[in-house]
């Protein structure tokens, strides 16, 4: 991962405006998009984040049976018109249950949207990172018929 890029990522990530989304996809090819909550760099160089409690649908099934997964980050207050981010290609190593890291992203969490909770601390290894950014006007979207 080239510094700039990786800089980008780690100043998107501590931004507390930025959203993550986390696509996964079932063994048999049915996406899901989830809302990752406060995703950060850990000391080792992956990403943690938290999955909400009654948001993620199939997410975490998702993950143990095909541990490949997206993750875009976006953060639209710093210039909502570009809509600039990153994509992370990475592979779901784990889970974590309790613990002070899990009970410090429910406190996060819970300082702008009270009653809601983090029901795990998801664990990615980080296998790309690449500037996102969406079709410009011009592009012509996909129609199908």
């Amino acid at each position: 991962m080239s510094d700039d890029i990786h800089q980008r990522a780690r100043d998107l990530l501590e931004r507390r405006t930025a959203i993550s989304m986390l696509a996964t996809a079932h063994p048999k090819g049915q996406p899901e998009v989830a809302l990752l909550i406060a995703p950060r760099f850990t000391e080792d160089e992956r990403i943690a984040g938290g999955e909400e409690e009654g948001v993620c649908g199939n997410t975490f099934r998702n993950l143990r049976q095909n541990p490949r997964a997206s993750i875009v980050v976006l953060d639209p207050i710093m210039d909502p018109r570009a809509r600039d981010g990153v994509r992370f290609e990475v592979e779901f190593l784990g889970a974590e249950l309790d613990g002070p890291d899990l009970a410090q992203l429910t406190r996060w969490l819970e300082t702008f949207a009270p009653r809601r909770k983090i029901v795990r601390r998801l664990i990615f290894k980080v296998l790309s990172v690449e500037p996102y950014r969406p079709p410009t006007e011009g592009d012509d979207p996909v129609v199908l018929q």
